[in-house]
């Protein structure tokens, strides 16, 4: 017994010494985390997939991002399809994260603190409203819908948890294109308009210096026909736009898009904003930015 006593710690002295290297510098012993290579190399092809524009790309940009070879990248990819972290258009063969990826994301997301605010006065928003409730934060691909609370009144829509807003024409864009810092919405912007989609830079700039002085946005069937929808930004503690409230309910209803519900909406937009540490005094950081005008540095072939 004592001999395989012995035996085990020697094997562990030996444990620990793998784990350990000498910082030159220091002069001392720093003990290193033992990982599994294979898995760190994956995360670089989940990596590529989130920063792609599109959310999609073919096996060659993949494996370019993540710095493997195609065929090493391929065989990550079937591993992920299998277990539900990426899916392959059968089509276009093109990949993109999926249901597990999103999963993932979505209980990270519901970790944060605006999100968790939020939860009650979504509910109480149902209730005074009575039409359908999202809130947005601003994701990898633009404003993505990450809470959904469902009205008294049935809504018809392909929306859904997860779903990525257009930022030009949708109402939770537009509020991000006002309120959030130029770096973030600037690549997205320029990709949407290289695309040939959205408005004159005149109109937009028209849509954002309304929104700044409003403090809400507005739109009616621009993203989905037969909708409409109020948003309005909820501010962090430095001011910079944390997450988008948006009411949605039907263009029919010439009562939705009133005063009274977009009063309704700011004062619970202001109040998870205050939860979360913004101060009302100091209003919103896209103020405050010398380049908060960004539409001039879009190329000159873009700002038509």
């Amino acid at each position: 017994m004592t001999g395989v006593v012995a035996k085990i710690q020697r094997d562990d002295v030996k444990r620990r010494r793998a784990e350990a290297v000498t910082d030159p510098a220091a002069g001392s012993v720093v003990k290193v985390r033992k990982s599994i290579h294979s898995v760190e190399s994956g995360v670089r092809i989940l990596d590529a997939l989130m920063q792609t524009p599109l959310g999609r790309a073919p096996l060659r940009e993949i494996a370019a991002a993540a710095r493997m070879s195609r065929s090493q990248a391929h065989r990550y990819l079937l591993a992920y399809i299998n277990t539900g972290l990426v899916t392959q258009e059968p089509q276009s063969g093109l990949y993109s994260l999926g249901p597990t990826a999103l999963k993932i994301g979505l209980s990270a997301v519901s970790r944060l603190d605006v999100v968790q605010q939020s939860a009650s006065e979504l509910r109480n928003l149902v209730e005074a409203v009575g039409c359908t409730v999202l809130l947005s934060i601003w994701g990898d691909h633009g404003p993505t819908v990450v809470r959904w609370a469902i009205g008294r009144r049935p809504l018809i829509t392909s929306l859904n948890i997860g779903s990525a807003l257009p930022l030009q024409n949708s109402s939770a864009g537009t509020i991000f294109l006002a309120f959030q810092a130029p770096p973030k919405v600037l690549e997205l912007l320029e990709y949407e308009r290289a695309s040939g989609y959205g408005f004159s830079r005149r109109e937009l700039r028209r849509k954002i210096k309304a929104t700044r002085k409003d403090g809400y946005s507005i739109v009616s069937g621009d993203v989905i026909p037969g909708l409409s929808a109020i948003s309005v930004p909820v501010f962090d503690a430095q001011g910079w736009p944390a997450a988008v409230i948006g009411l949605v309910g039907s263009s029919a209803d010439k009562t939705f898009l009133c005063q009274r519900n977009i009063d309704i909406a700011l004062q619970a937009a202001h109040r998870i904003g205050t939860a979360i540490g913004w101060n009302p005094l100091t209003g919103a950081a896209i103020f405050a930015d010398a380049n908060r005008d960004y539409l001039d540095s879009l190329p000159a072939k873009q700002r038509a």
